[in-house]
């Protein structure tokens, strides 16, 4: 297990009103983090327990990472109110990254809400193993949802490597009209996806994993997601963050999510 150290705290931006992106300078982190691993971030002096966020973004070079959060309760509250320099407690990498394509299927990224934030630095990871054969076939397909246009917050960075994420809002002012599962339904309808050679990557609500899980086995399209649970220890000890799994013999086992995932094998879930 990884030992607690002090990050320090570069920069704080608010994206959306509550929604913010925060640098912290850490190299081990930066250095190690792959896509859907996360971090153990202590908010500040009056705080037992740390927050778990995915990496969003990372720069070995200077040494930094970023995180995304929306303020939720006093944690992420206190989180958004430091100041640059502040020193910010924090344990990570942690979990288990995404893994990596099953040959010959194009990667699919399904994204709700902050739940873009795994997805983004995966997107980078892809293009960056497969630049030197990079072609519309192969490059990632994003596709993210967000309640509105205000609560959209664009993966910054992307459309620079050739990726622009297709957009899904609950009350149509952006992009499609609709939950991002039917956005993806959408999609595989006009024949823009197709379920034989590809291989979706989800993260977001829970309710969406599941809407996910199904959608991608009524396809046959293998699937993996990132869950998003509170993890109070953030290294399995507390059992705060148990799902119920498939065990291969018809029968019902418990995973821990920080410890076991956050990432699985979506049809191996029982949502």
């Amino acid at each position: 297990m990884n030992a607690a150290r002090a990050a320090q705290l570069v920069w704080t931006r608010e994206l959306a009103p509550g929604i913010f992106q925060q640098r912290l300078r850490l190299p081990q982190i930066a250095r190690q983090s792959r896509a859907g691993q996360f971090v153990h971030l202590l908010p500040g002096a009056g705080h037992l327990f740390r927050r778990a966020f995915s990496v969003y973004a990372t720069d070995p070079k200077a040494g930094t990472f970023d995180v995304l959060h929306q303020v939720l309760g006093e944690g992420t509250r206190g989180l958004s109110r430091l100041e640059p320099g502040a020193p910010v407690d924090t344990l990570g990498p942690l979990g288990k990254p995404f893994p990596k394509p099953p040959r010959g299927r194009r990667p699919v990224l399904v994204g709700g809400g902050l739940g873009m934030a795994p997805l983004r630095l995966w997107a980078v990871e892809l293009l960056g193993s497969t630049r030197a054969k990079s072609s519309a076939e192969t490059r990632p397909v994003m596709l993210l949802g967000s309640r509105s246009t205000q609560q959209a917050v664009a993966p910054y960075g992307l459309s620079a490597l050739g990726v622009r994420p297709v957009w899904a809002s609950d009350d149509g002012s952006h992009g499609f009209h609709g939950h991002v599962i039917a956005l993806l339904e959408h999609e595989i309808a006009r024949g823009k996806i197709n379920p034989a050679q590809s291989v979706v990557y989800g993260c977001g609500p829970e309710r969406m994993m599941a809407a996910l899980a199904e959608s991608c086995a009524r396809h046959a399209m293998p699937c993996f997601v990132s869950l998003e649970r509170s993890m109070p220890c953030g290294f399995g000890v507390c059992m705060g963050c148990v799902i119920r799994m498939k065990d291969g013999a018809g029968y019902t086992t418990f995973r821990r999510v920080c410890r076991d995932g956050p990432v699985f094998d979506a049809s191996e879930i029982v949502f």
